[in-house]
């Protein structure tokens, strides 16, 4: 019996492992593009055209956040999801598009004279216009994720993204202006509902019969989205009201560049180790295991990759940004950081619904509020700006992930122990880097000499190198069986040998 489970896990962990690297690998694309998106959009514009954007998308971007009942995670979650269920979410989905969509239409003269900014007005209608399009899309996309054919997930988010990138690049370069940006997202929103009828063959139909059920486990995640959102956006909220234009377009570059590290690698993984933990659901010490096994995994490349982000901060400023944006570079440096802790959120997340405790997210999620009411207000009273706003978004996250750690280690389903052990050569081996790289930066004696994409090109090679010898001296050391280091490697042959 021991043995059949044991084989069961070890199934389920290689349907993650292969999921996660159709998720990585689509999660590496899209960003690639939105690097090469930012790297070009910030030199043909200005931080205040970002501002502008900021401010347009805040109301939409809000509204989307907190209507989000987690339908697509019930529908993972429950193995005998029937024909009905499938049909009520997605009519349910597009009765919430129309609401949101005329809302946004009927406010936006008031959103824009509220933020003092006229030209945001037109920004909101036609965000509004995608927003009501996105609705209508194939629900059957779903199963992708739910029968981990991740593949097919890729193909339907890549599409959707080149779509956008390559109108909004080609707007941005011809007509240099902001409209780049809702256009964009309104040709990808198209293009990403034709193809989710195209890459599934379910033909969804109107009908409201199974709704009852789908709320009863969708309210704690309702609970979660709502409070969740007014907490990540009150951050932008303070700044558009108190900071000037060129600050808030400086801040929101900041948090998208700084979070690649850490978000393109915990996302990936969370998306696709949700459908594998829900498998487990009644064995709560087989659970236990892939999910510190996860963690460890995402740890080990999340932890350096935001370290080395956030000492290398300039550089990667003046690289992909320009001088232009000079201010971005210690908001980077911080939000780097924070970035690390949005990687304890994203996987509690996926195994707090896997394990039927979205309730505890829901309670989780007013705590989080609670802290950023204190934290960010303080914040902009006695530092200022979008640097106390940063310095409070990462203290908040440090104090959120603590709790996060300890609501799963109280039910049961993480053990704290076995991640320090499998995490603290990762953690010793960063530090190293870090005080290597600062160093390494402040005594390189030919940066007066070389291009600045060389100094960061070198940079980030001698950390690479820092940190691969540290762990694998340590590896050597230590020893231990299981590591996150050892499994890396044990794919990475797998991989190379199919």
């Amino acid at each position: 019996m021991d043995t059949k489970k044991h084989m069961n896990e070890k199934s389920i962990g290689k349907q993650i492992a292969k999921g996660t690297f159709w998720t990585v690998l689509m999660r590496i694309a899209i960003r690639l593009l939105g690097i090469i998106s930012v790297l070009i959009t910030a030199r043909v514009l200005v931080p205040e055209d970002f501002g502008i954007v900021a401010k347009a998308v805040l109301i939409s971007n809000f509204l989307d956040l907190i209507t989000q009942f987690g339908f697509d995670a019930a529908l993972i979650k429950n193995q005998q999801a029937t024909k009905d269920d499938y049909n009520t979410v997605w009519t349910i989905t597009i009765f919430r598009a129309l609401i949101l969509s005329f809302s946004l239409v009927l406010g936006a003269a008031y959103i824009a004279e509220y933020f003092n900014e006229p030209e945001i007005e037109y920004l909101i209608y036609c965000y509004a216009v995608s927003m009501m399009i996105l609705g209508f899309t194939n629900v059957g996309i779903v199963n992708f994720r739910k029968q981990m054919e991740f593949n097919k997930d890729f193909k339907f988010n890549v599409f959707k993204k080149v779509s956008s990138f390559i109108t909004t690049i080609s707007i941005a370069v011809y007509w240099q202006s902001y409209w780049a940006f809702p256009i964009g997202v309104l040709v990808g929103t198209i293009v990403s509902v034709s193809v989710s009828y195209i890459l599934s063959s379910y033909r969804p139909s109107i009908t409201l019969k199974s709704w009852h059920s789908l709320f009863h486990f969708s309210k704690w995640m309702f609970g979660y989205e709502v409070v969740g959102a007014v907490a990540m956006k009150l951050d932008t909220f303070l700044l558009s009201r108190y900071s000037s234009g060129a600050e808030l377009g400086a801040y929101t570059i900041a948090y998208e560049v700084s979070g690649t590290p850490s978000t393109e690698i915990s996302m990936p993984v969370a998306r696709a180790s949700l459908p594998g933990l829900a498998k487990l659901n009644g064995d709560i010490g087989g659970f236990r295991d892939l999910y510190v096994s996860i963690l460890s995994l995402v740890l080990l490349i999340a932890i350096p990759a935001a370290t080395g982000l956030s000492v290398l901060s300039e550089e990667v400023t003046a690289v992909l940004l320009g001088a232009k944006w000079k201010t971005a570079a210690p908001l980077i440096s911080i939000l780097a950081l924070f970035g690390v802790t949005r990687v304890f959120i994203s996987c509690a997340v996926s195994a707090l619904v896997a394990f039927d405790r979205a309730d505890l997210l829901a309670k989780f999620s007013l705590f989080s509020l609670l802290i950023r009411l204190i934290l960010l207000p303080i914040s902009i009273v006695h530092i200022g700006g979008a640097l106390g706003i940063s310095q409070a978004i990462l203290a908040s996250g440090i104090l959120a992930s603590a709790l996060i750690l300890g609501i799963q280690s109280y039910i049961g389903i993480l053990s704290i122990r076995k991640v320090i052990r499998n995490i603290w050569r990762i953690i010793i081996s960063t530090l190293i880097m870090y005080l290597y790289l600062l160093y390494f930066v402040e005594n390189f004696l030919l940066i007066e000499y070389i291009s600045i994409y060389w100094v960061l090109f070198i940079d980030v090679l001698v950390g690479i190198i820092v940190f691969t010898t540290s762990i694998a001296l340590l590896c050597k050391i230590s020893s231990i069986k299981g590591s996150p280091e050892e499994k890396v490697i044990l794919m990475v042959r797998d991989r190379l040998n199919s």
